[in-house]
């Protein structure tokens, strides 16, 4: 019988078994439902969650209206993130749309707020397609279906807006060439969508408008890029500056980055700027100034000891605003009038990360939101004109639980740290661990709320939790980050061993009760753990992680493909090819002897499901148990309500069974 018949054999069986007892027992039992498939995974009954605060949910700004003191947000409505409006400060967020599939970002049309363009996939897939939306009408398409929108701009003076598409590849294989374009939509006549340039081969990234119009992109090929100039009227794209060798992938911005201004406030004669981040001298990334009509660059502030990780452009007078990474605190800072120094703003912010700062169009406020010990997403502005920071919406309910910073010595004596949750003190004695490993793999464990299975562990299981900041983490300068890169790569691994001695030397701490988790390529760390360090842990949890470093590669979405081929190794060589054979999980199965929990959605364009799949054959083939959580409607992440719910109880489920010595069958 195929494992997927098992699966539902077994649920059919559980909800028989659930109908026949008597109304409590029936009611206190978990099931998989929809389009959760639950391989090996029994019914159990539901864990006690009242202690979490079920009811926190973060809120994430994008955007203001044009013309009003208004802000578009993320919120969560109906089980998945949805564009909001908030009115005001401390006013209830609106929605704005609907449905199971989340909204990933969206923007004000600039010139009236008209309208907004917004962005959404389809059951995980990172899919991206653009939507208009008139608040109060139905979203009309922008982007076919098939192709994945990855950012877009508005251009000034009504001149419609921007975008990077990618080709997609759902088949995968190797021989497929990747396709990157820019394209020009007028959002109003959708059917007016013409290209603008495009490269196989290659990618597009860093899209940017100057003020005074001038579209700006990155073009990637063979691990180097160039700033590119682009017009509208079918000529060709004018180089800006000289080349770098620099990994788009560690050092380039994401979605947090500067949106240039929409309208053009300086002189005609004036330069016509765009800023960005960038590690361009020394080992932080520091502020770029360029040149949108010579190309010419100049690099800022390059002695801060700290990573710009944010920034929102100047306009009409307002200064720019900086956000650093200071030991993984978010800080607020304005650039000086001299250019050369900076000024801390903000003070009274909790220690946290500052997210999507922005100035309105017109008023001088600048909004952002903000995750802290307090608050998973708290909306606040800073006021330019009397320089006060004003929370616009509330803090979380309940007492926050704050993280401590723990250090350790890597095997080559490398300082390494990361945050500890401990239990609280009616919990004596050395107390059970679940060490939780961050993604990327340049990601960053940085403080901030608490909640979901993370809170249960501490406050109810009495657990610590470590999230650690292995070589290769982001936010500690471009050497660290590359400690991991290609062959380097299990030196990360060591890194966790040499946790665990750390766990083993402390008495608060049971070195005999570990978990280890991760997702992504923390999901492929927590594999690499369970083959290589069984002996000293309980069990493993992989989330959408990497088991076979060749597959990955060769099966990732083709768009992909080249910037982690920078980090991992090119699977084409033969000899790396071996190598990443060599230390992939899926070759050391056999070694994984204790029981392991792996959590996958099938629409997963980063990781693919096969990933999971394959791992889990080979552990059960070695007789050790496995529970295998997938998900239809999902992809590298669990995004719906429901899902999240059910896979939180399991989670609870199999590290009690952990602890507790129970079977798991």
């Amino acid at each position: 019988m195929s494992s997927d018949a098992l699966s539902h054999r077994r649920t059919l069986l559980g909800a028989a078994l659930a109908a026949l007892l008597p109304w409590p027992a029936a009611a206190a039992l978990v099931l998989p439902a929809g389009q959760l498939k639950a391989d090996g995974i029994p019914a159990f009954e539901r864990h006690n969650t009242a202690s979490d605060a079920p009811e926190a949910q973060g809120v994430r700004f994008l955007d203001w209206h044009p013309l009003r003191a208004e802000m578009l947000v993320l919120y969560r409505h109906g089980g998945s993130q949805q564009l909001h409006r908030v009115a005001a400060a401390g006013a209830k967020p609106e929605p704005l749309t609907q449905g199971r599939d989340a909204v990933s970002g969206a923007r004000w049309e600039p010139s009236a707020g008209a309208y907004l363009v917004f962005s959404r996939d389809q059951g995980g897939d990172e899919a991206f397609r653009l939507f208009r939306l008139v608040p109060g009408s139905e979203p009309q398409a922008l982007t076919p279906a098939g192709e994945r929108v990855s950012e877009f701009e508005f251009l000034p003076r009504a001149g419609g807006l921007v975008c990077l598409q990618e080709q997609l590849n759902r088949e995968g294989g190797t021989a497929a060439t990747s396709r990157s374009s820019l394209w020009w939509i007028d959002p109003q006549q959708p059917d007016s969508r013409r290209l603008v340039a495009e490269v196989r081969g290659a990618r597009y990234t860093d899209l940017r408008v100057s003020a005074g119009g001038r579209i700006v992109a990155t073009l990637t090929r063979g691990g180097r890029s160039q700033a590119q100039a682009f017009t509208l009227d079918g000529k060709p794209p004018v180089a800006l500056g000289g080349a770098s060798s620099e990994a788009g992938s560690e050092l380039d911005d994401d979605d947090s980055a500067a949106r240039p201004a929409m309208a053009a406030s300086a002189a005609a004669d004036a330069p016509d700027l765009l800023w960005r981040r960038q590690a361009v001298q020394g080992e932080f990334r520091h502020l770029v100034r360029v040149d949108a009509g010579t190309g010419r660059r100049s690099n800022l502030l390059v002695n801060e000891r700290a990573d710009l990780e944010a920034l929102a452009a100047p306009a009409d007078g307002r200064p720019l605003a900086l956000v650093y990474n200071v030991d993984g605190i978010s800080e607020l800072a304005m650039l000086a009038a001299d250019g050369q120094a900076v000024r801390r703003v903000a003070r009274d912010l909790p220690p946290g990360v500052l997210r999507g700062p922005r100035w309105h169009p017109r008023l001088p406020l600048l909004g952002f939101s903000h995750v802290s010990a307090d608050s998973p997403g708290r909306l606040y502005v800073w006021s330019l004109q009397d320089e006060k920071l004003n929370a616009w919406s509330a803090a979380a309910s309940g007492a926050p639980l704050r993280a401590s910073v723990l250090r350790w010595n890597g095997f080559d004596g490398l300082p390494l740290s990361g945050l500890h949750l401990a239990p609280p003190a009616h919990f004596t004695g050395p107390r059970p661990v679940y060490i939780s490993i961050h993604g990327g793999p340049a990601s960053q464990a940085r403080p901030g709320y608490v909640s979901g299975v993370t809170r249960i562990l501490v406050e109810q299981l009495g657990m610590h939790v470590i999230e650690p900041n292995v070589r290769g983490s982001d936010g500690f300068g471009r050497s660290f980050l590359k400690l991991d890169n290609g062959r380097l790569r299990e030196n990360s691994v060591r890194d966790i061993s040499t946790l665990l001695d750390l766990v083993a030397s402390r008495p608060d701490m049971d070195a005999s009760r570990v978990i280890v988790v991760g997702g992504s390529y923390g999901g492929y760390m927590s594999l690499a753990v369970a083959t290589q360090e069984s002996k000293r842990i309980l069990g493993s949890i992989c989330r959408v992680g990497i088991s076979n470093f060749v597959s990955f590669l060769e099966h990732t979405e083709i768009y992909r493909r080249d910037n982690r081929r920078a980090e991992y190794g090119d699977e084409r060589d033969p000899s790396m090819r071996e190598f990443l054979q060599q230390i992939s999980p899926l070759a050391r199965a056999d070694a994984v002897r204790k029981p392991l929990f792996v959590v996958h959605g099938r629409n997963d364009p980063r990781v693919p499901w096969g990933e999971a799949e394959g791992m889990v054959r080979a552990v059960r083939a070695a007789g050790t148990p496995v529970w295998f959580l997938t998900a239809d409607d999902e992809g590298h992440s669990f995004g719906n309500a429901d899902n999240r719910s059910y896979l939180t109880q399991a989670t609870l489920e199999f590290v009690t069974r952990l602890l507790e010595g129970k079977s798991l069958q």
